[in-house]
């Protein structure tokens, strides 16, 4: 089950989309500290460093914010993660 990256509007469309479909979804991802630590549609949301104990986690990056797309990227590739294969950008 993928992993969320954005538990914004966005975010909870993925969600919506992937549900609708039949397909699961681990959680959310965030880097807004009033969200981590909740829930959104009944997940939980972890920060972003949850990412460095959980390897095999695959991401959909659902941030529409400018700017956003190259954070996401660098701090996906500085954990040896792959662009198309460990996470894809789906906003």
């Amino acid at each position: 089950e993928p992993v969320i990256w954005g538990a914004g509007p966005t975010g909870r469309l993925t969600h919506d989309l992937l549900v609708a479909e039949g397909r699961g979804v681990r959680g959310f991802l965030e880097v807004h500290p009033r969200r981590i630590g909740g829930e959104k549609r009944g997940l939980p949301v972890w920060p972003i460093e949850w990412l460095q104990s959980e390897p095999e986690a695959f991401v959909l990056a659902a941030v529409g914010a400018a700017g956003a797309r190259e954070e996401i990227r660098r701090f996906m590739n500085g954990l040896g993660r792959v662009e198309g294969e460990d996470y894809l950008f789906v906003a």
